[in-house]
């Protein structure tokens, strides 16, 4: 019969089926673990495939609860809703968490892929990229405790205020432009806990946000010192920020708003939102 250089006969299918029929029992002890070996390598290969094929989109994010949160599962409201819309898509979301300068920066230079949730400014759309339909909508609002005597109707009536910033923000800009007093920190927690302390009077942020950092960092004791004034600032309308610095934010977006529609319209984004929330959003 034919050899292998290796020395070993060719195992065709006839001298396979006389051997077995010759030696039964060391065709088993032979067969059964080159099986096993084939059964593995047909699985490896199979993931290797799966693997190669799944995207993959770096977030560059900060903490900012109950819709971003490193260290609370229950605070990942707008985490949730990137994931499963780029889960639709095929696309796999690895976030990772720093300062939200920081993370406007890597992202801004193409460091990392893209950043979320943020409002459309002009600034921003000159250096980043935007999906098209909407994280999620709420209500800009000025926090301040109840025994400070705060009001507002204009900008003007916010002079006599200091008014706290976080770093990045945009409000930072906005502030200065319009004369205000302002004190900036690194943090939103940072600056409830000024508020808390005194050395700030008002602070602008998401109505949602705020009550979520209230109950996260205070004892229920010190949460009633806390209430916002029901004028809204702004309504804010969140989104993805993707990076013109990398070759497939264009992409990457259009794949996002894909997602997104599938998941509203399948009723799963309200599921979401019920279940961080507690009711539904836009």
């Amino acid at each position: 019969m034919p050899i292998l250089a290796a020395g070993w006969p060719i195992l065709k299918a006839p001298f396979i089926k006389e051997f077995a029929m010759v030696f039964p029992q060391t065709t088993h002890a032979l067969l059964k673990p080159l099986l096993s070996i084939m059964v593995s390598l047909a699985i490896l290969g199979l993931w290797s495939t799966r693997a190669e094929a799944e995207e993959i989109v770096r977030m560059a994010i900060g903490d900012w609860p109950p819709y971003t949160s490193e260290s609370n599962a229950q605070a990942r409201l707008v985490e949730k809703i990137v994931g499963e819309a780029f889960r639709l898509e095929g696309v796999k979301v690895v976030n990772e968490y720093f300062p939200w300068k920081r993370s406007y920066v890597y992202v801004q230079t193409g460091q990392y892929d893209a950043t979320y949730p943020w409002n459309r400014t002009p600034e921003r759309e000159a250096d980043f990229i935007y999906n098209q339909i909407p994280l999620i909508k709420d209500e800009g609002v000025f926090f301040h405790l109840k025994t400070t005597p705060f009001d507002w109707r204009d900008w003007n009536d916010l002079k006599r205020y200091r008014l706290g910033v976080t770093l990045g923000y945009k409000q930072e800009t906005e502030y200065k432009e319009k004369g205000l007093q302002t004190e900036v920190s690194p943090t939103a927690e940072i600056n409830f806990k000024r508020l808390l302390a005194g050395r700030i009077d008002a602070y602008q942020t998401s109505k949602v946000v705020g009550y979520g950092i209230i109950r996260e960092l205070f004892s229920p004791e010190e949460q009633k010192r806390f209430t916002h004034h029901p004028k809204a600032v702004e309504t804010n309308v969140y989104y993805v920020m993707f990076s013109r610095k990398t070759p497939n934010g264009e992409q990457m977006a259009a794949k996002l708003d894909r997602g997104l529609k599938k998941l509203k319209d399948s009723g799963a984004y309200v599921r979401i939102v019920a279940e961080y929330l507690g009711s539904g959003a836009d």
